[in-house]
């Protein structure tokens, strides 16, 4: 099975959209600054023939989690709220799920939430508080 990385953004996105903290989802890198706090899917990392004869492809994504401007004092309490490894408000939880479970609804084999790091990121000239979460894939 290989995945169609189109549908693996888009369902990505579509789980992400379950949290009820996140203002917008995108299932591309937007080219200005978003609404906050928002999830952005990155882009996606292939290693092909990760087994013989196209048996395995993995797949390697980051989702940027950004909340608000870093001079804001409630971003910290936001991103910590998104940082949770389990509940409605979880990044992890919500990728993680789907139907059937840990396959972006069908997009993956499998996949897994390996790590979030706190970063900032630049957008349209503003600096924003942000996670990033990696996530591993297979197909």
């Amino acid at each position: 099975m290989s995945a169609n990385i189109s549908t693996l953004r888009t369902n990505a996105a579509t789980l992400l959209d379950t949290i009820p903290a996140l203002r917008k989802i995108y299932d591309y890198i937007p080219d200005t600054a978003p609404p906050t706090p928002c999830a952005i899917v990155g882009n996606v990392t292939v290693d092909f023939d990760d087994a013989m004869q196209r048996g395995l492809d993995a797949y390697e994504f980051d989702v940027l989690a950004v909340v608000s401007r870093m001079s804001e004092r409630s971003g910290q309490d936001e991103l910590d709220a998104l940082l949770a490894g389990t509940g409605a408000g979880s990044i992890k939880t919500a990728l993680e799920a789907g139907t059937p479970t840990r396959t972006l609804n069908g997009a993956v084999s499998t996949l897994r939430v390996t790590r979030a790091t706190p970063i900032s990121v630049t957008m349209g000239g503003v600096e924003f508080f942000a996670y990033r979460y990696e996530v591993s894939a297979y197909a």
